[in-house]
């Protein structure tokens, strides 16, 4: 048997080796075109696919009736499409954006070449979406660049829609304001979306609402709380580009669609004159001085007008406000400033929920329904002697007399006359008398119905940076002193702190919103709503038409009121109550009757003066109340109006709600009309007397000749 030569074998072992290779790869390469293929089909795609986000047009926001209070108008904006301009190297992209910031800025758009650099490498905008830069340009500029295109690569000028505001200022706090969303936002939004709380609701929509850099969002008021349902669903528009990002087609197109309307439950004839005379008010109080020579500055106020039946705002005034136009286009540092300035009053500011205050003697409410609910103001316990002081009983070091205003004296006083002559000393003793049997009446009685009326927590309402207000306690003074010693020294409550709690004093504070809520869940009987600003949201048929034709929209939800907590009332607890507060008003005694009659409603009334002292300012001036308000009426509208450094809530507070609430008793609440509606009846005006003024004077008449005369028969010849 011949052998081989090692020659042969190592041959036999290196093609061995060549044959393996060959058939792995064959069997790799089979397995990616055939087995695999379809996988990195799709990787391939993803690589070459991009998508172009289009926002929808925002839904519009209404009041009660169906008027249109926020819109959108079409506006052309400067953008950049960075997909046009991979043939721009970066010396010709800083000369180029030099001539555009000229060119705007010589037709009335200030701009500087660098903002537009920055824009341009903003990270937040996708390669293929437009950057902007000059929002609401005139039709001539567009012209230009249209002209200019080839100086002028990737300029683009695209039609979008903007907000618009067809009655101005009005209701600005309540409606709010949106801007471009910002890193924080964007990162909270990414891969999350907004998806419509509507799940069940005949003609509900699951569609996503994503967000990319420059879209815009709800910043404050109904614009940030109902950004859900205001949104508009964004088309995402899917087209194909070569390896170096430039177009190749259109794989998937959508078309964006706009949002839902948001109907509010305020009246925008009601809210526009509650602004006015809140402004007029104001006006008329500055520059004046109290009784101890303290300015009356009044530098800002605030009026809420609710339905104590359901809950909700008819009308929410907050002075000084702001144009939500100015911010369309987004705000600068100077314009920020001014709207946050704390001596303008911070326009920006609503100050209806947002503002806090002592509650004064409107607070009397809170700590009659304790006394009378803890059983303390029994029958045989009912009335107090009041002559202008208390002295706290085995007092022996601090303040231990406590008086009233002037150190008035009211004489024998029960709950109702006690609120209606606004005797202090009553509650004082109330007050005392609470603390020292705290074994028997509890801790914290007063400070406990004042919760059940919604005090010392946010009411719920649906817009956004609501105050908490604060409701002294002896917990809350012990935690207060353990977190700040320095603000809080002292830790222990001690029986003046009850005092100056009765009366609204001290810690006390409240917003106007929380104020109005209180008093309208005694007008009810004595349940709390959360105060309701959102009526209903509609789907659009037609944007076109007519937003409050029911033939042209689908409900999509409605809301419901919603009761929160509940005051109850046994015996004649509530009518010695009820007759107190209507006494203020109709009593000849009675704190805010000179303003009622000043401003006499149709229906009577029932309420509550209150004077706030401040250190080393003018008081505050409140009034809270609700009409009508009687035997056998039912109570429609409840009404609180604080404004600081304003003097006495008799003289300033009182009658500005006498005057809001004439005009509503009566039925005589002034239309208001939006500034479009305003600008096409000034113009159509106009258009008359330019008519008449070119027909020339009407030809004179011609004269009618006189009458031949008849003889009368039988008359003297």
């Amino acid at each position: 048997m011949s052998e081989r030569s090692p020659s042969t074998t190592r041959l036999a072992i290196v093609g061995i080796v060549v044959i393996s290779l060959f058939a792995s790869l064959l069997a790799r390469l089979w397995y990616l075109q055939i087995v695999n293929d379809s996988e990195y089909a799709v990787r391939a795609d993803d690589i070459n696919l991009r998508v172009i986000h289009t926002e929808g047009t925002r839904g519009r926001i209404l009041d009660r009736n169906g008027k249109v209070l926020v819109d959108n108008r079409v506006s052309n904006v400067v953008s950049l499409d960075r997909s046009k301009m991979g043939g721009v190297d970066d010396v010709e992209r800083v000369a180029m954006f030099d001539d555009l910031a000229a060119e705007l800025t010589r037709f009335g758009f200030p701009t500087k070449a660098p903002s537009i650099e920055e824009l341009y490498q903003d990270k937040r905008y996708g390669p293929l979406e437009l950057v902007p830069i000059a929002t609401d340009v005139p039709p001539d500029l567009d012209l230009f660049l249209a002209e200019h295109s080839e100086e002028f690569p990737g300029v683009v000028v695209r039609r979008t829609a903007v907000r618009t505001y067809p009655y101005g200022r009005l209701a600005a706090h309540i409606v709010g304001y949106i801007g471009e969303i910002n890193d924080r936002e964007l990162e909270k939004k990414r891969g999350q979306g907004v998806v419509p709380d509507d799940t069940g609701r005949s003609g509900a929509s699951r569609e996503r609402k994503t967000y990319v850099g420059g879209n815009e969002i709800g910043k404050s008021g109904i614009e940030a709380t109902q950004e859900a349902a205001l949104r508009g669903v964004p088309a995402e528009q899917v087209i194909q580009v070569d390896a170096r990002g430039e177009y190749v087609t259109t794989v998937k197109e959508a078309e964006p669609k706009p949002g839902d309307d948001v109907w509010l439950t305020i009246d925008i004839d009601l809210q526009a004159m509650a602004e006015q005379l809140l402004a007029e008010r104001l006006a008329g109080v500055r520059a004046g001085t109290d009784k101890d020579g303290r300015s009356l500055r009044a530098p800002q106020g605030s009026a809420v007008i609710i339905d104590p039946n359901n809950g909700e705002i008819l009308a929410m005034a907050s002075y000084p406000t702001f144009d939500p136009s100015q911010l369309v286009n987004g705000i600068d540092s100077v314009l920020w400033a001014r709207l946050n300035d704390k001596a303008a009053g911070q326009p920006l500011f609503n100050w209806a929920l947002q503002g806090t205050y002592a509650a004064a003697s409107t607070f009397k409410l809170f700590t009659a329904t304790a006394g009378l609910e803890t059983g303390f103001l029994a029958p045989g316990n009912d009335s107090f002697v009041d002559r202008g002081a208390y002295k706290v009983p085995g007092c022996k070091g601090g303040k231990c007399e406590f008086q009233n205003a002037g150190r008035v004296r009211h004489g024998t006083v029960n709950v109702a006359r006690s609120l209606t002559v606004s005797s202090d000393v009553f509650y004082y003793w109330i007050a005392d008398q609470l603390w020292q049997g705290r074994d028997r009446f509890g801790e914290q009685p007063i400070q406990d119905v004042a919760g059940r009326y919604g005090l010392g927590d946010r009411t719920g309402v649906d817009l956004p940076g609501e105050a908490t207000g604060r409701l002294p306690t002896p917990g809350l003074l012990a935690q207060l002193n353990a977190e700040n010693p320095d603000a809080y020294p002292r830790g222990k409550w001690f029986t003046g702190d009850n005092l100056n709690t009765a009366i609204g004093q001290g810690d006390v504070l409240v917003t106007p919103l929380q104020l109005a809520d209180a008093y309208a869940t005694f007008a009810n009987g004595g349940t709390r709503y959360r105060p309701q600003i959102v009526l209903k949201v509609t789907r659009p048929i037609d944007t076109g038409e007519a937003p409050a034709d029911p033939s042209n929209f689908e409900l999509v939800a409605t809301v419901a009121p919603e009761a929160l907590a509940t005051v109850t009332f046994t015996g004649d607890h509530y009518q010695q109550i009820l007759d107190g507060l209507v006494g203020v008003v109709g009593s000849g005694d009675g704190t805010a009757r000179r303003p009622w009659l000043a401003n006499r409603t149709a229906w009577p009334m029932a309420g509550k003066t209150g004077t706030a002292q401040v250190n080393g300012k003018a008081d505050t001036s409140i009034f809270a109340g609700f009409g009508p308000a009687g035997a056998g009426l039912r109570p429609e509208y409840a009404i609180s109006v604080i404004i600081p450094e304003a003097g006495f809530g008799s003289e300033v507070s009182a009658p500005l709600a006498f005057q809001i609430m004439k005009p509503v008793s009566e039925g005589t609440v002034p239309e208001t009309i939006s500034d479009r509606d305003r600008a096409l009846r000034d113009a159509t005006a106009a258009k008359l007397a330019e008519a008449v003024a070119a027909a020339g004077p009407p030809p004179a008449p011609t004269p009618t000749p006189a009458p031949t005369p008849v003889p009368t028969i039988g008359a003297p010849g």
